[in-house]
């Protein structure tokens, strides 16, 4: 039986949303085929385990007294009692699969502690991981792609303490009011704010100040609507989701993503939640989606944000570690996630049974001769 970690949670302000991902799918995995070793990333770093990670009610009471701390080392995860001294080897991992919203967890550091161990890892790379988890560096790679993304004003804090006044008013010269106010690094639209004037826009880049430090201004555009796409690669092919409309008025918030989906959602029924795309525009939202997805080299399941305003599409934001793994999008039932997830896991175990096959050495100490001067 194959040994999978699911690792959640995650040194971010977003680590409860990561656990109600991470509890979904340790729930949903095949049990019959893969043997499951939860993995959660305390706020303060540290890596945790216990069979009762599969019960959401242990994270609402907060209850850890029956954790046990785990770190990784040539591919096993060990368990490590402190007060002991003691280590224990608990598995060699056949693969990794990562929940983690927002931070090192989704921002390339699991990703490269799992490379350095040679686990397989079912969740994009280090490389793209860190790209897209800022808000302004995906711009730059999407420009680059030729995708259309909302013009915008990046600030830096160290530069907004020197030239802030300058700043606020490059927002109304090259963006006009009003504009969106986002951290740049956070997901989960936590700290998103809408600003229509200039105190406006100062009270939202100093608030978002509190979060991170560097902040997106982006032009705000009346009238639009949030839709989600998302890929993932199975056996070298490419697939797309559809194009499915998010319900919300202005931005869409924190609040409509987890607190009013959650009230009403069913995803057996998915026509009461969303409402889907039809026509050229979602044809070219799924092509900007391929594109992004093959240029970018993504791996696992990712899901793309955009906004529509004036029959144009335009790529907001990339998530490579999506909520719930964008599932809902690819399935009809949670039924069939068990499934996704499964295929997710063993695609990234065929990956890497084929990199084992590259050169890792070069032989030139062996061929080199050194002279004395």
């Amino acid at each position: 039986m194959q040994k999978i970690a699911v690792f959640f949670g995650g040194k971010s302000c977003e680590n409860e949303i990561s656990v109600l991902t991470g509890v979904f799918v340790l729930n949903v995995l095949d049990r019959t085929k893969y043997a499951l070793y939860p993995v959660y990333i305390h706020t303060d770093g540290n890596m945790y385990t216990s069979s009762q990670m599969t019960d959401l009610s242990v994270f609402k009471q907060k209850d850890y007294s029956k954790f046990q701390r785990v770190f990784f080392e040539e591919g096993s995860m060990y368990a490590l009692n402190v007060k002991k001294s003691k280590i224990k080897r608990l598995a060699k991992i056949d693969c990794a699969l990562n929940c983690c919203h927002g931070g090192l967890g989704e921002g390339g550091g699991l990703s490269a502690l799992m490379s350095w161990n040679e686990i397989p890892f079912a969740s994009p790379d280090l490389t793209s991981s860190g790209i897209f988890l800022d808000k302004c560096v995906t711009k730059l790679a999407l420009r680059a792609l030729n995708v259309p993304t909302v013009d915008y004003i990046r600030v830096n804090e160290t530069d907004y303490q020197k030239r802030g006044a300058f700043l606020l008013k490059s927002i109304e010269s090259r963006l006009k009011y009003p504009v969106v106010v986002k951290p740049a690094h956070l997901g989960s639209s936590i700290g998103i704010a809408v600003a229509r004037c200039e105190e406006e826009s100062k009270r939202a880049i100093e608030q978002a100040f509190l979060l991170d430090d560097r902040v997106i201004v982006e032009k705000y555009l009346e009238g639009k609507k949030d839709v989600n796409c998302a890929a993932y690669s199975l056996n070298g092919e490419i697939y797309v989701s559809e194009v499915e409309e998010s319900f919300g008025e202005g931005v869409y918030t924190f609040e409509d993503k987890y607190v009013k989906r959650s009230q009403t959602e069913d995803v057996s029924m998915k026509s009461q939640r969303t409402k889907l795309l039809s026509g050229e525009l979602r044809d070219k939202i799924r092509a900007y989606t391929k594109t992004v997805y093959k240029r970018m080299n993504l791996t696992g399941v990712v899901r793309m944000d955009y906004l529509i305003s004036e029959e144009k599409a335009y790529l907001c934001e990339v998530n490579t570690v999506p909520g719930s793994l964008a599932y809902y999008l690819f399935c009809e039932r949670i039924s069939d996630a068990k499934t996704f997830f499964g295929d997710l896991v063993d695609d990234a175990m065929r990956r890497a049974q084929k990199k084992k096959k590259k050169l890792i050495s070069t032989g030139i100490l062996q061929t080199t001769r050194w002279r004395r001067k």
